[in-house]
């Protein structure tokens, strides 16, 4: 009932954030015309509100709010799993070397010119080929094992070996443009989200979390061990390589459009777990609630505070993210000397 309760708190502020977060950008608008817009898209009214400014919600605004949205919700499924499959309170969306792969590709792409017959889909396509390149090399260098230091470890090395390679095709640019469009992206950005980015994305994160659900009692289950779960019956291997793979695609999927957005993934499980306790049915719905606002307001302040530059939103989560971590941290281990 407690936790009924809380999620529905959770879920008006959401709602909420939806529509007052849309006043916030280069320019300010007026709740009214807010409103107004919405109904008139949404309901078939034909209210007033300046072209202009409809153009600034409808067009320009919401699609990044909705896309948003998806991200925290990716991200922050992505993490919990993670730090499910892992056993590790400190694991993330990227621990298995996705996003260094795909910002290589993604840079790639930014600095050489990629493939001209792809155009304006150069990055995301590079971006998706080298996250999914990355796990390709983690899984076959863990082979047929099912040990989640193992898995860790190789992903660390994957990372650092995808750092590596993207800050020598940096150090290749020959113009400042380029160098500092692939480090804006390396720091993620919601700017240039259209309506056409989202159908795709909303797809895969909707399905990934209804994996979540579906598998929700074998997650439960898992946490108690990789030997414990095998003795009651439980396909570990396969669990965990459809956990990777899955967790792969959306991520490979939200890095492509929106750069790397850290901690994230990282915190938002930890603050599910405290809200709704340790069971996945639990804190899959307080990820996707919790993930959602913080990423909402995360971009009203990267469109926001230096308005009309951007920062990137990377910055900011890690602003925000960082002390909730060491927070966390001294809560959970406060007894340890």
């Amino acid at each position: 009932m407690q936790n009924t309760i809380k999620a529905l708190i959770l879920g008006a502020i959401l709602i909420v954030s939806l529509v007052t977060s849309l006043q916030f950008g280069s320019t300010f608008i007026p709740l009214t015309d807010v409103l107004n817009s919405l109904s008139s898209h949404l309901g078939g009214q034909n209210l007033s509100i300046p072209h202009m400014t409809d153009t600034i919600l409808w067009d320009i605004r919401l699609p990044r709010l909705l896309y948003s949205i998806l991200t925290g919700i990716g991200l922050s499924a992505v993490g919990l799993l993670m730090q499910t499959v892992t056993r590790n309170a400190l694991a993330d969306p990227y621990v298995l070397g996705v996003s260094s792969g795909a910002s290589t590709g993604a840079v790639f792409a930014i600095i050489c010119g990629g493939l001209p017959l792809l155009g304006a889909y150069n990055t995301p396509f590079f971006a998706s080929f080298g996250a999914m390149l990355s796990i390709i090399l983690v899984l076959l260098c863990v082979g047929k094992s099912n040990s989640p230091v193992k898995l860790i470890l190789i992903g660390m090395g994957m990372t650092g070996i995808f750092s590596a390679l993207t800050m020598i095709i940096i150090y290749g640019a020959k113009h400042e443009a380029q160098v500092r469009s692939a480090m804006f992206w390396l720091l993620g950005s919601f700017a240039g989200i259209q309506w056409q980015d989202l159908p795709l994305s909303a797809i895969i994160v909707a399905l990934f979390c209804l994996f979540i659900y579906i598998y929700k009692q074998d997650l439960d289950v898992l946490l108690l061990g990789n030997q414990e779960a095998a003795n009651m019956g439980l396909p570990v291997k396969t669990l965990q390589l459809s956990i990777v793979i899955t967790s792969s695609i959306v991520i490979a999927t939200l890095v492509s459009k929106v750069g790397v957005v850290g901690f994230i993934g990282l915190i938002i499980p930890h603050l599910a777990r405290i809200a709704g306790g340790p069971k996945h049915k639990n804190t899959l719905i307080f990820s996707m609630l919790i993930g959602s606002i913080v990423m909402i307001w995360s971009d009203v302040l990267s469109r926001a505070l230096y308005s009309p530059e951007e920062i990137p939103i990377g910055v900011l989560t890690s602003l925000l993210g960082a002390p909730l971590f060491i927070w966390i941290i001294m809560k959970r281990y406060k007894n340890i000397g």
